[in-house]
């Protein structure tokens, strides 16, 4: 539990550290971002994607860093997917409303 809960909290802050790329992307209308989609929410999208390499490193780093509670590990990078999701929805639709 205290693995799942640890990994939980250090991956919400890759998760949080996404936020202030996002509104620095879209403040700053990168042109390869806005041409990934045709309605304006390239950056959503991009900022999607560069985070989930992110996420996929860390995971590896936490394996490697747990290798005695590999499943604790994973379970509380899981649970992180949750929030991350519900930014990029959040994110998505503050650009399409």
């Amino acid at each position: 539990m205290r693995v799942t809960a640890s990994v939980f909290g250090r991956t919400m802050w890759v998760v949080a550290g996404a936020i202030p790329f996002w509104y620095t992307a879209y403040a700053s209308e990168v042109a390869w971002m806005e041409d990934l989609t045709e309605n304006g929410t390239g950056t959503v999208f991009a900022t999607a994607g560069l985070w989930a390499v992110f996420l996929v490193l860390f995971l590896a780093a936490m394996l490697w860093r747990f290798p005695r509670a590999r499943t604790a590990a994973v379970a509380g990078w899981a649970l992180s997917l949750l929030p991350a999701a519900a930014l990029v929805v959040w994110a998505y639709s503050a650009l399409k409303g």
